[in-house]
């Protein structure tokens, strides 16, 4: 039955349609904002007896905190900094878009970087027990240039990572209280940066202290809630939760993508560091993973509620159909029965998960230069001056960036406010070109032009996919961005709903799924042949020192 009762104009925001009042939005997010900084700043003299009593530099413990956490701060930490906005937004689209296989992929995406971390973390403090981040051993196993490659990849990770958190931000005071981005954005980036500068990392790792817990407790509240008021026949439930072949090669994109992602993120690699001990970093990481990977199930399962509520409310004409899916966990706000406390948990929610990682890609930003600062010997004062300097850099082009991305807004949904996600494609496909060529890196195998023919091979792979797909070179860079940038037209194949993006087009799956074979067997192949070779000059060396060694007839023997 088709709805064709026109429904009235209601109140708008800013205005009575506000799902909070100006005064609760900014009265909270201001209040958790300012709890965290106080507990940030409080961190400071807490922190410096702990340094004090391992015996840690003051200007190192800033950067890295080394060995002095426990496994429940770790833990913690991990839960905290992995808990982002994107929450809100991708496990709710996984689950409308692949059913259960969205629902399930997700969780154990999210998993398997922390459990392939705690599992190795051991080899590298052991090969490098200085380090900061996995950066500073690539370029002591690998030297300067891969290094260098690295570091800009992760760099341009957590960038884009930041200012999607905070551009989040601005979406939220304008959807909750209808004010203007720059009020949810600016706020969030100047009190984040506040404490980091002030405590560094140790500010960070109390902050998530508190902030793990409280998304923990708003999560379980706001899906009791969630579960108790949604409503569904079995006909709609089977309709929303029946596999299906998108369904799997979401599952698979998101696996590989996801891991390849958090496998490399710079703030987990400061807890490997951070950690008091290998048990303690184990066990934080296990724990801590866990934690995310439930909170995430979680918001899967309410997207595919949601979505089963939908199907109903458009059969019975009420309420609104879920236009966009990424926006199907916010539908919990506009369900009749939801209470005002619940959606100002939502809202507290949301600033929660945003501070978590802001403040926590502030200071693995950092990490990059503290082996570095570490080698040029300066001063505790001059090291942590220029740690707090990268900050503020990093943070505020950040800042900018963000309003810029909150306010480009388009009918045709090509703006920044729309796209700024899938840039996160593009950092999806650099990272997963990194995973082999660098973890090879742990056993003595695998050579400098291996792992950085292995690097580029995996680069080369997706731009000759687009071009060949395509017909055109420029596709073959667009299809850096999984096509979601610089060609126009590009159509859904085959069962996909989707042109472009890392997870629900059709090439997404294979690529991500093919792209760690390519860059192994590059690898690996190239380390081999540098392997042959010089075992074989090394033979014609001694064959060569040998037949100067013998006699010639009339002449002096020649010793090398």
């Amino acid at each position: 039955m088709a709805c064709n009762t026109p429904v009235p104009d209601g109140p708008v925001c800013p205005g009575e349609g506000c799902y909070i009042s100006e005064a609760e939005g900014q009265g909270s997010m201001f209040g958790l904002l300012v709890a965290f900084t106080l507990a940030g700043a409080l961190a400071v003299p807490l922190m410096k007896r702990m340094a004090e009593r391992i015996g840690a530099g003051g200007s190192d413990f800033w950067y890295t905190a080394r060995n002095s956490q426990s496994w429940w701060s770790v833990a913690l930490s991990i839960c905290a900094t992995s808990a982002g906005a994107w929450l809100l937004y991708t496990p709710g689209e996984a689950a409308y878009n692949a059913g259960w296989w969205g629902v399930l992929g997700y969780p154990v995406a999210m998993f398997l970087g922390p459990l392939v971390m705690c599992v190795l973390a051991g080899k590298f403090r052991e090969q490098m027990p200085n380090s900061a981040n996995v950066t500073d051993w690539v370029g002591q196993r690998f030297g300067r240039v891969a290094q260098a490659y690295v570091t800009v990849v992760l760099l341009y990770y957590m960038f884009i990572y930041l200012v999607s958190q905070l551009k989040t931000m601005g979406d939220m005071t304008a959807k909750f209280y209808g004010k203007a981005p720059e009020w949810g954005i600016v706020p969030v980036a100047l009190f984040t940066m506040s404490y980091t500068m002030i405590g560094g990392l140790p500010a960070s790792l109390m902050t998530d202290w508190i902030q793990a817990v409280a998304i923990l407790i708003f999560v379980i509240i706001i899906g009791i809630t969630l579960f108790t008021e949604v409503s569904f026949t079995s006909r709609d439930w089977q309709e929303v939760s029946h596999g299906k072949d998108a369904g799997w090669d979401a599952f698979a994109s998101l696996c590989f993508s996801v891991f390849g992602a958090e496998v490399f993120n710079l703030a987990f690699w400061q807890r490997i560091y951070a950690a008091r001990d290998e048990k303690q970093l184990r066990i934080g990481f296990l724990v801590g993973a866990g934690l995310v990977s439930f909170i995430t199930f979680i918001f899967g399962l309410s997207g595919l509620l949601l979505k089963a509520n939908d199907l109903r409310q458009t059969r019975e004409c009420e309420g609104t159909a879920i236009a966009v899916p990424a926006f199907t966990f916010f539908e919990v706000l506009d369900m009749p029965d939801t209470s005002g406390f619940t959606r100002l948990l939502v809202f507290l929610l949301a600033v929660c998960t945003i501070a978590s990682c802001a403040d926590s890609f502030q200071t693995a930003i950092t990490s990059v230069i503290s082996t570095e600062v570490q080698r040029w010997q300066l001063s505790t004062t001059k090291a942590t001056m220029l740690g707090q300097a990268l900050v503020v850099i990093v943070n505020v082009p950040a800042m900018l960036f963000a309003i810029h991305a909150a306010n480009d807004v388009n009918e045709s949904y090509t703006g920044l406010a729309v796209k700024l996600t899938d840039l996160f494609g593009m950092a999806d496909v650099f990272t997963i070109t990194l995973v082999v060529p660098v973890f090879a890196g742990l056993w003595d195998f695998v050579t400098t032009n291996g792992c950085l023919a292995g690097m580029f091979s995996g680069v080369l792979y997706v731009v000759i996919w687009g071009w060949v797909e395509f017909g055109t070179f420029v596709a073959g860079f667009s299809n850096l961005t999984l096509m979601c940038f610089g060609v126009e037209d590009v159509e859904p194949k085959g069962y996909s709903p989707y042109a472009c993006g890392p997870w629900y087009s059709w090439r997404g799956a294979m690529l991500f799924t093919t792209i760690p074979l390519v860059t192994f067997a590059v690898t690996y192949t190239v380390s081999w042949m540098e392997r042959v070779y010089t075992t074989a000059t090394k033979i014609y060396e001694k064959i060569e020192s040998r037949e100067l060694e013998v006699k010639q007839p009339g002449e002096v023997a020649v010793t090398l």
